[in-house]
């Protein structure tokens, strides 16, 4: 073999693995944004029109060497510049490229084990499809000095069965009550009569939920109420369950978590006072929850990529202004944050999940937080 030969076969060591990742990255990219199976074609194949038409004018006994070293100096360029246009996609996309070209599980393991191989790639700016945000255990805040955020009403009764006073607005409409404190009840409960005076009657379009009683399980209606006032503190869009039989001799009902999960509650035995503190923050994703509907579908691609879309429909006269969706495979959690949405309409996020092994009993979705 004489040197030229040898000069060729070294340019083109070099030359193809390169061109071959940037090919897989072109064409990964192609898929990644949904386009159609000829553009994707042409978009990779692109990457040799540059260096055929370099060499195309050198001499006919150069043009090996010349067409293997521009398209070297080519494909390493593009692989170089991709983070520069598409942040966070040089390795998903080359991984979804050859995936696409070697089938099956083994084709699977080779594109994420080449594309984990590269090198990591430098910030220059937002993905155009971010991650999903990993979920993080919140850290309980440090205990509240006693503030403007503090309100410290009398209670009524003994052990278990304290009863404090509450006021419920709605539509202009005002009523007050004695609620019995129950730190087991998830909503906070009504009779129809009191109901009926804030202008609320329970109807067939209302979510349906089953109330544990004392004397056993039943079924009952949401509505929302516009306030519900400790004092001088209020809560807006407060979820109430119709039970007639939640009423005792002096109490019209249950004060649920729905309402005292928004504050950190002392019980000041000596002056016979409930102290209620607002807390630093209140999730309000067991009264938005039942007026809302969340659904989520999922596309995976080759070489292990996986996009979510989120949707969120909201059926309450109240605009969400946060909710967290929470994607759960196995024993990863994922959280997605979700636009506000008004009344009767319906919001919808695109996320690209990090990288994980398939679910081996499907993706789980939930409702993780959520405001009015």
């Amino acid at each position: 073999m004489n040197l030229a030969r040898w000069v060729v076969a070294a340019l083109a060591v070099v030359a193809l693995p390169p061109a071959v990742l940037a090919w897989a990255a072109m064409a990964g990219l192609g898929l990644h944004r949904h386009a159609a199976g000829w553009t994707v074609a042409v978009a990779a194949t692109f990457l040799v029109y540059a260096p055929a038409a370099v060499a195309a004018a050198a001499a006919p006994r150069h043009r090996g060497a010349v067409l293997l070293g521009v398209l070297g100096t080519w494909s390493t360029a593009l692989l170089l510049l991709l983070p520069v246009y598409f942040p966070g996609e040089r390795q998903q996309a080359v991984a979804t490229g050859i995936a696409a070209i070697v089938r099956g599980d083994g084709g699977e393991r080779v594109a994420r084990d080449v594309a984990s191989r590269l090198p990591a790639e430098p910030t220059v700016s937002e993905p155009e499809v971010p991650a999903a945000t990993a979920m993080v255990e919140a850290q309980a805040p440090p205990a509240a000095p006693l503030r403007d955020d503090e309100i410290a009403l009398p209670y009524e009764g003994e052990g278990r069965r304290l009863a404090v006073p509450v006021t419920f607005e709605n539509q202009g409409r005002t009523v007050d009550t004695w609620m019995l404190l129950d730190t087991g009840a998830t909503y906070t409960t009504l009779p129809s009569d009191v109901l009926a005076k804030l202008g609320l009657y329970p109807g067939k379009e209302d979510p349906e939920i089953t109330l544990h009683t004392a004397n056993g399980e039943r079924q009952a209606r949401l509505m929302l109420a516009d306030k519900a006032w400790l004092g001088d503190l209020s809560i807006d869009g407060v979820a109430v369950a119709t039970c007639d039989e939640c009423a005792g001799p002096d109490t019209v009902g249950l004060l649920g978590l729905n309402v005292t999960g928004g504050y950190n509650l002392l019980i000041d035995a000596d002056r016979r006072e409930a102290v209620f503190t607002t807390r630093a923050e209140h999730d309000r994703r067991i009264d938005v929850g039942p007026f809302v509907d969340l659904s989520a579908s999922f596309l995976r691609y080759p070489g292990g990529r996986v996009e979510v879309s989120v949707k969120l429909h909201n059926d309450a006269p109240y605009a969400v202004s946060r909710a967290e969706a929470a994607i759960a495979c196995g024993d990863d959690t994922w959280i997605i944050g979700l636009t506000p949405v008004d009344p009767g309409t319906t919001g919808d996020v695109r996320r690209k999940l990090p990288p994980h092994d398939p679910c081996p009993d499907g993706y789980r979705l939930s409702l993780q937080h959520a405001s009015w």
